[in-house]
């Protein structure tokens, strides 16, 4: 049995409310979760889907427990943890005081890497390939400070695996005593001279006892939540229901998407409570995983199974299998900016109207549409530049001086647009008239966004709300509608061989809501011009 076989076993077994994982690298442990996961990792590269809900933290997990908001983010007890971080005792130590200040006397801690088949492998420096440093170390440190925690070793394959359980989030033994311990730690204390020696002092416990005792555990999991109906047992998520949940899709955006994150919450994004709503931003299958330094606590970063050149998949997935609002806001496009009051506006709309679908314009950044600005050398610099120059986000209305009317808003508020970045429909809605078409399989999704937004707009009973005060502006980067590249032909042909005619414009009847920004006078008047 190998680590990762023990560790499934023990998902399996114990069917944990959440998980914490400390080194999750690849991201092989990691995916074996199936309830709300935290992935703590500095260097992570996430190689494997990662089918439950999961936020990953590119940072050390002493910065991360550092954090004055991690009971936030957590949301709830760690209820299973597993250390595989940073192979040097004193670090796996900090970790595990740190999972079980954070956890219920009821959880339990995985610890990776106590069995070196190889003193080499138990330096202190990596020297070989195989590294499990001096982490056996932790195990006679916590059976000498805090015997009262049940700590059971056993022999897998390769690394050894540790089970802690009987946990005390009170006890302030090992932080009282953690100055004694690191001296004696780097004065080579709790050490042995050779691999039975370890093994002498960890007695480790046959693989095939795992499953007994796992089954052991869980039984007395069991018990004592059935006596205590009052135990929080929520995943690692906030405990409130959001009402409205954002979707948002990126793909290769490590410069744009982190503005449109900022956007999407407080205290840039106005009106709502953090607590009501949520932001799911899906990376659809980056070369370098997307990560946001400091994560707000309502917004979790996810890695979309099997990602796709279309976005199409990952939208739906994440609508289906990680949204829990009943109003969703779905932007197909990672690299668009909210306006500050869209979240809010959007959910005001949905009050005042059922099974309203509510939508806002698009707007360009830059002198020109893209397409036509792209081409003429206008980049990512240029942007930046004017980005700062309108004092953004400080001044939230300084977009609408430096852009331009996206093609698909160019008929303006007062006539048909083609699409929007910025939709939101109720999830009863979502369950009858479909999600996004999955048959659209070209790059960016090719005329999907088009495709929906017309489905909806012209249902016989649609009931659509234009957004006067709000709409999206678009980041350049290398997109497959802004990069200069003309691919209309192959987009419309794939549109007529999915339904057997060309795409049409669509026509509707909308209402409208809200009062126009001073900044967005000057598109009013140019759409009452026509």
């Amino acid at each position: 049995m190998n680590y990762l076989d023990a560790l499934g076993l023990t998902h399996e077994t114990l069917r944990p409310a959440n998980y914490c994982e400390i080194g999750c690298r690849l991201g092989y442990s990691l995916a074996l979760s199936r309830v709300p996961a935290i992935g703590i990792d500095p260097d992570y590269e996430i190689k494997v889907a990662l089918t439950a809900p999961t936020r990953l933290f590119n940072t050390t997990s002493d910065s991360f427990f550092a954090r004055d908001d991690v009971a936030q983010i957590l949301g709830a007890p760690i209820d299973l943890a597993f250390i595989d971080g940073l192979h040097l005792v004193e670090f796996a130590l900090r970790d595990f005081m740190n999972l079980e200040k954070h956890a219920s006397p009821d959880s339990v801690i995985v610890i990776d890497d106590l069995l070196p088949q190889h003193m080499d492998y138990a330096s202190r420096q990596r020297n070989t390939t195989i590294w499990t440093g001096d982490v056996y170390r932790l195990i006679p440190i916590l059976r000498h400070y805090r015997p009262d925690l049940d700590i059971r070793v056993y022999d897998v394959d390769m690394k050894g695996f540790g089970l802690v359980t009987r946990l005390d989030p009170s006890s302030n033994v090992l932080t009282a005593n953690y100055g004694a311990i690191e001296a004696d730690i780097l004065a080579g204390k709790w050490s042995f001279p050779t691999v039975a020696a370890i093994r002498d002092h960890m007695q480790p416990r046959a693989t095939d006892l795992l499953a007994n005792d796992l089954g052991i555990v869980a039984a007395q999991r069991a018990a004592k939540a059935s006596m205590q109906s009052d135990r929080r047992a929520a995943p690692a998520l906030s405990q409130r229901r959001p009402r409205l949940s954002v979707i948002i899709c990126a793909y290769e955006m490590a410069r744009e998407a982190p503005r449109t994150i900022l956007s999407a919450t407080a205290p840039y994004q106005k009106g709502l409570r953090s607590d009501e709503y949520e932001v799911i931003v899906v990376d659809n299958g980056s070369s370098t995983p997307l990560t946001y330094d400091n994560l707000p606590p309502n917004v979790q970063i996810v890695r979309a199974p099997d990602p796709r050149q279309s976005p199409v998949f990952a939208l739906n997935w994440a609508a289906r299998e990680i949204a829990k609002g009943e109003i969703l806001l779905f932007a197909i496009d990672g690299a668009r900016i909210f306006s500050e009051r869209l979240i809010d506006e959007t959910v005001k709309a949905h009050d005042r109207m059922e099974d309203a679908f509510v939508f806002s314009l698009a707007w360009h950044i830059g002198p020109k549409v893209q397409m036509e600005s792209v081409p003429e050398g206008y980049g990512p610099e240029i942007e930046d530049g004017l980005i700062r120059a309108a004092r953004w986000p400080d001044e939230a209305d300084g977009l609408f001086g430096i852009s331009v009317l996206a093609g698909s808003s160019s008929n303006g508020f007062f006539g048909d647009i083609t699409e929007s970045n910025s939709f939101s429909i109720s999830r009863t809605s979502f369950d009858r008239h479909g999600g996004f078409d999955e048959r659209f399989t070209s790059p960016g999704g090719g005329l999907a966004n088009l495709e929906i937004f017309r489905r909806y707009v012209t249902r016989p009973d649609a009931r659509n709300v234009c957004l006067l005060s709000e709409g999206t502006f678009h980041q350049v980067h290398d997109s497959v509608a802004t990069s200069g590249k003309n691919r209309w032909e192959a987009f419309a042909g794939e549109y007529e061989a999915i339904f057997g005619g060309p795409y049409l414009r669509p026509s509707y009847h909308c209402f409208y809501q809200g009062k126009p920004r001073a900044g967005m006078v000057p598109f009013i008047l140019q759409s009452l011009q026509g």
